[in-house]
């Protein structure tokens, strides 16, 4: 790692944290509604299971494809100039973005933000520093 990449990022406050959760759920619900709409045939025949399987896989899908595609950042992120970065400071990669989407999944997982650092970053050994 170089001196500009460690110099150059600042952990993220709880509020942009929370920034981040509030704007990427929302374009996560704009998605499962346009799903729903598309395949409305196919989810009103659909069991319960089904239907939970399906919206558990496009929230890891968003999360995974959003984190693994930009080095780290959602939409959220991207908004709040912030990033998702290993512990030692450089990008994440693809495994990283799966392995914190997959923790976010896990009930009650969001709250788990109140103790400082969520699981999807502790159990990934990661953390989400904004540029300054």
């Amino acid at each position: 790692m170089d001196i500009e990449t460690e110099i150059n990022q600042e952990p993220a406050s709880v509020g942009i944290r929370f920034l981040d959760y509030i704007i990427d759920l929302t374009i996560f619900y704009i998605l499962a509604v346009l799903m729903r709409l598309g395949l409305a045939s196919f989810f009103a025949n659909a069991g319960i299971a089904a239907v939970y399987l399906i919206t558990y896989t496009l929230y890891v899908s968003y999360f995974t494809f959003m984190e693994g595609a930009t080095g780290g950042k959602s939409i959220g992120k991207i908004i709040t100039r912030s990033k998702a970065v290993k512990e030692d400071g450089t990008s994440i990669t693809w495994n990283d973005a799966l392995l914190r989407s997959l923790s976010r999944i896990v009930p009650f997982e969001p709250f788990s933000a109140f103790g400082g650092q969520p699981w999807h970053d502790r159990w990934t050994n990661t953390k989400v520093v904004r540029k300054t």
